[in-house]
């Protein structure tokens, strides 16, 4: 056996036993690959077909993004190669388009709309260890701490699950091997003008240099996002369960709590799970907006009790400075 068929099956035997231990698939799954022209997408798709039996998958299907209608863009032919790769390899086979020229495609919002069209149980995607060390370091960068340092996890809403995250970039391409077939041509990748500049930057100049001049780096970047993540479902868990003993008999539309909680590491999850249990059916984005925006209200208690009460998108929050008591109470929205 040669060394590089050495390095394929070893890299196969890891993703198989990270898929494995993490549940990343049931038996059964109808899996979406959602594919680029990278190499690490070529990896991916070589694992989940080669390990088929092995993971106990149903139908795999492919799909690719044409993320531009751009006629100065080669994503059209990169889909259209990817489309051929897969009718090779005998695989259904989607192409996302945008709707109209100058308009871009939301990659994981339409990979989500298209499994549950099709019927697919899981959607797998790409990203390696590599690609985690870098997403760490950049939140780290960018002034986050532990609380906010989320990395990339194995799984995700949606049934989104990343098979590669224990494999460096280099293994999960190795992993295009096991297609067996003639493979895409990769042009060079270029930049995403809708991407934060300093996260490719990171990838592609500063994590090589760190992993060469510090073995194991992205291992123990990644190794920290997991350990964020970790503690955050600590916090999350302690919200919940301190929301709910705060008022034994709250009412539907109101909840109060001692402003003291809403303070430190933790006060963060408990306005977000306050606000949950006030506002059961609230967005997502706007429930994260309001709890932050309800932590740094109460560390200013002073506005905020000033004011007749800090408007949120669903909720109304009032202090009472004698007793250190907030009361959040649904707010009464047009149409709803």
């Amino acid at each position: 056996m040669s060394a590089n068929a050495t390095g394929v099956e070893l890299a196969l035997r890891r993703a198989i036993a990270f898929a494995s231990r993490q549940r990343l698939f049931a038996p059964g799954d109808r899996v979406l690959v959602g594919m680029g022209s990278d190499s690490a997408s070529l990896g991916l798709l070589g694992l989940l077909t080669h390990a088929r039996a092995s993971l106990g998958l149903g139908q795999i299907a492919v799909a690719a993004v044409e993320r531009r209608l751009d006629e100065e863009s080669d994503d059209a032919e990169q889909v259209a190669d990817l489309g051929r790769l897969a009718r090779q390899l005998g695989l259904t086979f989607h192409a996302v388009r945008p709707a109209a020229k100058g308009r871009r495609v939301r990659v994981l919002d339409e990979l989500r709309r298209l499994a549950t069209e099709q019927g697919h149980t899981r959607i797998a995607l790409a990203p390696t260890r590599d690609d985690d060390a870098a997403r760490v370091l950049w939140e780290l960068l960018r002034g986050r701490g532990m609380t906010s340092i989320r990395g990339l996890a194995p799984r995700v809403s949606g049934g989104v699950v990343r098979p590669l995250l224990a494999l460096e970039r280099s293994e999960a391409a190795s992993l295009a091997a096991l297609l067996g077939v003639e493979l895409p041509a990769s042009p060079p990748e270029l930049p995403d003008p809708t991407r934060d500049r300093l996260l490719p930057a990171l990838e592609a100049t500063i994590l090589p240099r760190l992993r060469a001049l510090t073995p194991g780096s992205s291992a123990a970047l990644a190794g920290l996002g997991r350990e964020s993540r970790r503690i955050q479902r600590t916090f999350a868990r302690d919200a919940d369960a301190l929301v709910k003993a705060s008022s034994p008999a709250p009412a539907a539309d109101q909840l109060e709590l001692d402003a003291g909680t809403l303070l430190g590491p933790r006060g963060p999850w408990v306005a977000r799970a306050a606000l949950r249990a006030v506002c059961p059916a609230a967005d997502p984005s706007h429930l994260r907006h309001d709890a932050r925006a309800l932590a740094r209200a109460v560390l200013h208690p002073r506005d905020l009790a000033r004011a007749e009460a800090l408007v949120l998108h669903g909720a109304t929050a009032t202090l009472d400075a004698r007793s250190g008591r907030v009361l959040l109470r649904r707010r009464a929205l047009r149409g709803g």
